[in-house]
Formats: structure tokens, C-alpha cells, sequence
């Protein structure tokens, strides 16, 4: 018998939505004995976007690790004990079963910081909880409320973080990191950006398809090296980069993730390409208050202090910025501990030096009195 070939039929798999994923959830942990509430279920399906494979597998690693967990804390389990994973456990296997090609892309962020963390303006602060609130309750609007068919474009959270170098714009995307139990991957757009033109393109293309495995949070740092403000095209270089921006923005839109850029230069981005954006964010250089909330927030509780610092002082007379007085507080700590004694006044003065050294001020010794 012979068969003539007429082509090939490629029918396409689609990654499983969110009712899907619910149900997979819900079946996988039932067959283990385990009942969660609706909204706890809701989280683990809305969070992240997994296989059903990768759903069992998530269970599965999650009820080994309770079980591990209750070993090493009693010497012997109970009788008929019967030992279920939270619902954290269930986040991080979940996480662990996202997929690692970003790594060869971009450079995966230990998340360190939670909200106490964090001294910004209190409607900035407002704006970063917004945006974990539009993270974990999209499946409610989206989804079960039907505001997907309001939408021409995608349904990505797009976000601008910016403001001037050390004012916390990768520390807030480290929180919201945190708060949404989600990796957080940091891309050079310097390196991503190419002279060759459609190189661009395709370097993005990888970049997001990668991430709609990885279930991650994109952090494009700089983002000025793509996003200058677009003048008339007066030759084919303009035109092909208005073309790259243009391409970016539409993936963006298309990641049904958190894409965040993050930028010195507010001024010099396009007007257009801001209005596209669901947030933007400001962080300013923090005032006398916050500075010294942050030169009193920066220790740990193992380095001592000696009682002649005089925060107040330090907060009033240097405007320096977190990232600046935590370069500041480190040179202060391996001064003191080179002396064999707490951190004192002397030493951070010091610190304080030698970072005017590195932003090219003039050091007036009259600052300090």
C-alpha cells in the first residue's frame, strides 16, 4: 500500500489558561489528599503559567519537601501522620518547575529585599503594591470577569521605574520579586541592542520566549539605550530603529508577565512609547528624612555602633543618595573593623570621602565641621 504524501498538518498545543491550570492544580492535590481553599488555588494557577506535567511535578516535589521538613524535626513521625505542604512549599516547587533559558540571556537576581526594606515616597510605595495587586488579581479581571475581550493589545504589566542612579529602582523590582514569590532576570539592553539590522529583533524574540517558560519578572536596566526619544527618520538607521522600539513594545504587550524598565532619563523617552506603558514610577533623591531613616535602616544587627554617630548630622549635611550611603556604611564597616572597634563618626566621614572621590565632588572639609 502506498501512501501519497500531501505535506504535513502541524496542529497546535497551546500552553494550558488559567481554568486549565485550576483544574490541573486541583486534580493533582486532591489525588494527595490535600484541599485547598478557592483563592489559594487561584494563586498557584494565575501565578504561574505551567504544563500539567509541570503541575504534577510541583505537587509531587512539594509534599517531598514537607515531608523532609517534618523529618528533620522529629526524630520519629507519628503513626498514620499525615504531613501536607503549605501553600509557600507549593510556590517554590512551582517556581523551580519554571524553565532556566533565561540564564543564558540575562542574569538571574537574588531577590534580598521585602518592604520594610525599601524608604520612598508614600504614593511611590502605593504604586509598587499596585502593581503586585495587578499581578496576583489579573485571572479575577481578566479572566473571570471577561475585561480580556476589552483589550486590542495583550495583557501585559508593563512598568517604568525612574529616577536618578541609587534611588532604589532595582530594589523595588527585588520587592516586588519577593512579594510575588517570582524570579527576577536583569537585562542589559546595551547588549541586547545590535548594529546588524533585525538583530535587535530576534535577540528580544529570544529573550521573551525564554521568559514565557522561565515565569519570571524582566528587568530591562537603562532602558535610554533603546528607548531615546525617536526625532524624524531621516535615513534607514532611524527608520530601523524606530522599527526595534516599535517590535519591543509589542512583546511587551504580548508577555503575560512583568516587564520593567528601568531609566535615568525620564525626560528623553518618547511621550508615545510612555503612554503605553501601565505605570510609571518616579524615585527621587530622598530628602533629609529619608536619608536618615536609611542611615539608620543600613546596618545589621551584628555590626556595632558606636554612640557618638550622629545621624542627623550625616542626613543633613550629605545628600547622598540609598545606593551611595550603602557604599558609604560598607567602607565604614571594613574601616572599623581594620581598627578592631565599633563603626564610628570617623569612619563613616571617611566612607563619605572617598564616595566624593568616586562621584568627582570636591571634599570640603568644612562639611564636617
Amino acid at each position: 500500500v502506498t501512501f501519497e504524501t500531501k505535506g504535513v498538518i502541524t496542529l497546535p498545543f497551546p500552553n494550558p489558561d488559567f481554568s486549565q491550570r485550576r483544574i490541573y492544580w486541583q486534580v493533582n492535590l486532591e489525588s494527595q489528599g490535600i484541599v485547598l481553599s478557592d483563592r489559594q488555588l487561584d494563586t498557584l494557577a494565575n501565578r504561574f503559567r505551567l504544563s500539567s506535567e509541570q503541575i504534577a511535578g510541583a505537587v509531587k516535589n512539594a509534599c517531598n519537601q514537607a515531608l523532609w521538613r517534618a523529618a528533620s524535626e522529629f526524630e520519629e513521625l507519628p503513626l498514620n501522620s499525615t504531613i501536607k505542604p503549605t501553600l509557600n512549599d507549593l510556590l517554590v516547587a512551582a517556581r523551580e518547575q519554571s524553565g532556566n533559558n533565561l540564564t543564558e540571556l540575562a542574569r538571574k537576581v537574588s531577590s534580598k529585599y521585602n518592604w520594610q526594606d525599601i524608604i520612598l515616597p508614600t504614593d511611590a510605595v502605593a504604586q509598587l503594591k499596585e502593581i503586585c495587586n495587578q499581578a496576583k488579581y489579573r485571572h479575577i479581571v481578566y479572566d473571570k470577569w471577561g475585561f480580556h475581550r476589552k483589550l486590542s493589545i495583550g495583557k501585559g504589566l508593563n512598568v517604568l521605574f525612574s529616577g536618578p542612579p541609587g534611588t532604589g529602582k532595582t530594589m523595588a523590582a527585588e520587592v516586588i520579586a519577593n512579594e510575588l514569590q517570582l524570579e527576577l532576570y536583569k537585562i542589559d539592553l546595551s547588549q541586547v541592542v545590535s548594529k546588524y539590522i533585525g538583530e535587535t529583533e530576534k535577540n528580544l524574540n529570544r529573550i521573551f520566549l525564554a521568559a514565557e517558560t522561565a515565569n519570571a519578572i524582566l528587568l530591562f536596566d537603562e532602558a535610554d539605550a533603546l528607548f531615546g526619544k525617536r526625532s524624524e527618520v531621516r535615513d534607514s538607521h532611524d527608520r530601523y530603529a524606530n522599527i526595534e522600539i516599535g517590535y519591543l513594545l509589542q512583546k511587551m504587550e504580548e508577555y503575560e508577565g512583568i516587564s520593567i524598565l528601568t531609566t535615568n532619563l525620564r525626560q528623553n523617552l518618547d511621550e508615545a512609547f510612555v503612554r503605553r506603558l501601565a505605570f510609571t514610577v518616579h524615585f527621587p533623591s530622598p530628602d533629609e528624612a529619608s536619608r536618615r531613616q536609611i542611615w539608620e535602616g543600613i546596618w545589621t544587627e551584628e555590626i556595632p555602633l558606636s554612640p557618638d554617630i550622629d545621624f542627623d548630622f550625616l542626613a543633613r549635611q550629605f545628600k547622598l543618595s540609598g545606593g551611595n550611603i550603602k557604599n558609604v556604611a560598607l567602607a565604614a564597616a571594613f574601616l572599623a573593623a581594620e581598627a578592631d572597634s565599633a563603626v564610628m563618626m570617623e569612619h563613616l566621614l571617611q566612607g563619605i570621602r572617598r564616595e566624593y572621590q568616586k562621584m568627582g565632588k570636591v571634599w570640603d572639609n568644612v562639611l564636617t565641621g
